[in-house]
This record gives C-alpha cells, sequence and structure tokens, in this order.
C-alpha cells in the first residue's frame, strides 16, 4: 500500500491519520494523528502534518460534515494536486451489513466496527463503542457483520443542548480526570453530575441489554474523545485509538468496492 492518510472528518473536529508506506496500517502512534477544526487548515500544524506526508499519498476521507468535507478537498486540490483524494461511500467498504439502510449509516460507525473486526477477528459477537460529539453504540455479530446499535449525545452535546434550551442553566465543560460528585450542591455541578454519570449509566444499561441479545460475555471496545467512560463501565473494555482511522487503513488494504 502506498502512503496513506486517513481522514475521519466529524461533526465538531477533522482528524487526520498518516500511514507511510510499508509500515503497520494496524497501529497508529500519537506523532501520525493530528486533529483540527476546518478553519485551521491553514495553520502551522496543518503545515507540519502536511510536510511529512508525499505529495502524491493517497487521502481516503470518511465524512458526516459535507462544509469541513467541500473545505479539505479544496485545499488539497489548490495545494497538492498530485494527490489521490477518495471520499468513501458505505457500498466501498469490505463489510456485510444487517440494515434496513446502509447508505443511511454514519459512515464513521461501520469503520469503526471495521476496525475491530480487523484488529480482533475472533471477536464475534462484539460490541463497539465510539464516543466523540455522538456516542454510538453498534453491535458486531457472531456472522461478522454490522447490525446497527444506538446513537445518544455525548457529553459536549448535552451541555450545549442543555444550556441552549434553557433560560438559566449554565453550559458546563467537564473535567473528565476528576469524576463529579453524584450529588452537586450548587447548579452547575448538578448539572455536570447529571451529565457524566447519567452518560455512563445509559452506556452500562445499553451494555446489559445488547448482551442479552449477544451473549453475556460478548467483549466491549471503546474509542473517541470520552473514552473516560471506560473507567465506569461495569464491563470489561478494551480501549482502541483512533478506530475510524484504522477502519479507513483496513478497507484500503483489502480494497475498495467501486
Amino acid at each position: 500500500m502506498s502512503c496513506l492518510v486517513a481522514v475521519d472528518i466529524g461533526n465538531s473536529s477533522i482528524k487526520l491519520g498518516w500511514f507511510p508506506a510499508g509500515e503497520s496500517d494496524c497501529q497508529l502512534p500519537a506523532n501520525r494523528v493530528l486533529t483540527l477544526h476546518a478553519n485551521e487548515l491553514l495553520s502551522p500544524a496543518w503545515n507540519a502534518f502536511a510536510a511529512m506526508v508525499d505529495r502524491d499519498a493517497s487521502w481516503v476521507m470518511a465524512s458526516v460534515n459535507q462544509q469541513s468535507c467541500d473545505r479539505l478537498i479544496d485545499v488539497l486540490s489548490r495545494d497538492y494536486p498530485e494527490a489521490s483524494v477518495l471520499l468513501l461511500e458505505n457500498r466501498m467498504l469490505p463489510l456485510e451489513a444487517e440494515v434496513d439502510s446502509l447508505e443511511s449509516v454514519g459512515t464513521d460507525r461501520l469503520l469503526a466496527t471495521l476496525a475491530v473486526k480487523t484488529l480482533v477477528p475472533e471477536a464475534r459477537p462484539a460490541i463497539v463503542i465510539d464516543s466523540g460529539t455522538a456516542v454510538t453504540v453498534d453491535v458486531i455479530t457472531r456472522q461478522g457483520t454490522f447490525a446497527g446499535g444506538v446513537i445518544m449525545p455525548g457529553s459536549a452535546l448535552i451541555a450545549r443542548a442543555l444550556s441552549g434550551g434553557t433560560d438559566r442553566l449554565p453550559e458546563v465543560v467537564l473535567n473528565k480526570e476528576k469524576p463529579p460528585e453524584p450529588i452537586g450542591t450548587n447548579t452547575s455541578d448538578a448539572i455536570t453530575a447529571g451529565i457524566y454519570w447519567g452518560l455512563v449509566g445509559s452506556i452500562n444499561e445499553l451494555i446489559r441489554q445488547q448482551r442479552k441479545v449477544l451473549g453475556q460475555d460478548t467483549p466491549v471496545f471503546i474509542s473517541g474523545g470520552d473514552g473516560w467512560i471506560a473507567r465506569h463501565l461495569d464491563a470489561e473494555c478494551q480501549e482502541i485509538d483512533h478506530l475510524c482511522l484504522l477502519g479507513i487503513a483496513a478497507a484500503a488494504k483489502a480494497g475498495f468496492n467501486r
């Protein structure tokens, strides 16, 4: 495989991972990952990342944000005309699915599932949690297919919605390294406790319900910005960073359906 740049364009940010030619596509060290916003595509951090990458690299993108995607494609076509750019569609992925409409599923959900299937092929069935702006709790069946799951708001989105939908409640920012007390003695602490422990409780219950269907020993994997959730789950949970980017690399290695 030639030099690959995997790009996960989310609702809040763009995450890029560089896979140099000849190196493992199952590992992505922190020094080859960049997270930024669309308006930072000409920033020093972007320039430093782009300077590491071959000008004729393959850029493979998964996007749930069309505006940010268009912005990145414009930058690449102008500044890196030798680059190969591919925007993934769900039908291109080497992944079987049992859902009502494959094209309506977020590509990031499918890629996270594909990454787990590739990195831990014996994990069938499995539960895959990806915690970003939204939290998804998806399942892999015993046959290795993607069978859907659950979508719910992540911690930052809950905080914004609660503040924006009320007159006097503040928008809080969680300290993800310090669990809040379960009984808040002021409004901000009460909101923080509600978001933090409410999210943990929701995911614990989702895992419990999904394991009723899949089996009580179904392994759980988690990735994303709210990975702190793993510390409080009742089920043993394996953390894997950058599942979506690793899923893009796995898809590129397997070959895309055209």
